[in-house]
């Protein structure tokens, strides 16, 4: 679970990343403060934070509205739908964050649990425009 809150505290951050994470198993984090711990620029949203996780496929956020369930993801849902692992450009070859892509693809062992998964090297050219 993701979320953007600039104005909340560390110690805030702390006690939702307490109580949701007790009651789901995902990774719960204010992508506000991210940017510092990934060695970016201060990230302006939700959406941008989202643009430099490391693979398209996991870049991807759902929220709950009124009208339903939103998707945003910057870089397309293709990768994700095609089975493809591809790295956003923050963690291309050649960057200083490559190999951090390549750790992460094996310890999440993602291409034995799904052995169709085809990695790509290269990554997208620029993010997809959201849909209005």
């Amino acid at each position: 679970m993701v979320w953007f809150d600039p104005a909340g505290t560390a110690a805030d951050d702390l006690a939702v990343e307490a109580r949701l994470g007790a009651a789901l198993p995902w990774s719960v984090r204010n992508q506000a403060r991210m940017h510092g711990r990934n060695g970016d620029a201060p990230y302006a949203s939700t959406l941008d934070a989202v643009a430099h996780w490391p693979e398209t496929a996991t870049a991807v956020v759902a929220r709950w509205t009124p009208r339903g369930v939103e998707l945003a993801a910057p870089w397309g849902l293709e990768d994700l739908l095609g089975l493809v692992l591809r790295p956003t450009p923050g963690f291309a070859p050649g960057t200083a964050k490559h190999g951090a892509f390549l750790q992460r693809a094996a310890a999440k062992r993602w291409q034995a649990r799904w052995p169709r998964l085809v990695l790509h090297a290269d990554p997208p050219a620029r993010p997809v425009p959201p849909e209005e």
